[in-house]
């Protein structure tokens, strides 16, 4: 959808739609070249795109194929409004490493847990630090900062989350009401 997204804006070849994308997601999701292709050409197969002739570009020179420029179709134009009109909320999170890490962690030993606890708490602290400290140098850029929001907030999320874990395993369970 970020594909039809861009060609919404304006017809592009594979390149340009690669380093549009990657300037778009402030430089953290990178994109290899030959998946934005094999992309094209899956939406193609869906009629969500369609490949421009040389005219289009207004050049008489034979285009080579990744350097053809594509076009959003009708159909996509469509497909990308109802992608824009659709909230993306995941019930469950996503199968982070760390998550897993934490939660069989505690399976194990509570001693155990609070370690692993430790150390994912240690490296997030870092990367928060990290960021903070490549933003400060970056220069004002506005799809840059949003995506370093959201990774903020995100570390911050986890480090409440490890909080609670921590919480939860050092506070002996209550016992409910004798009857």
């Amino acid at each position: 959808m970020g594909i039809l997204a861009l060609l919404a804006e304006r017809s592009s070849h594979g390149y340009q739609l690669k380093a549009d994308f990657e300037a778009r997601t402030g430089g953290v999701w990178k994109v290899n070249v030959g998946q934005v292709y094999t992309t094209l050409e899956r939406l193609r197969a869906d009629g969500l795109v369609e490949p421009g002739t040389d005219a289009d570009e207004g050049t008489s020179a034979t285009k080579a194929n990744d350097r053809r420029p594509w076009h959003i179709t009708r159909d996509g134009k469509e497909a990308l409004e109802a992608w824009f009109d659709d909230a993306s909320i995941e019930p469950v999170p996503g199968r982070e490493e760390f998550l897993v890490k934490v939660l069989l962690a505690v399976s194990r030993s509570p001693r155990e847990a609070l370690a692993v606890i430790d150390r994912q708490r240690t490296e997030l602290y870092g990367l928060v630090q990290a960021e903070r400290a490549t933003r400060r140098r970056s220069a004002p850029d506005l799809p840059t900062d949003l995506m370093a929001e959201l990774v903020a907030a995100r570390h911050e999320a986890d480090l409440r989350w490890l909080d609670r874990c921590e919480e939860a395993i050092s506070t002996p369970p209550t016992e409910g009401p004798r009857t």
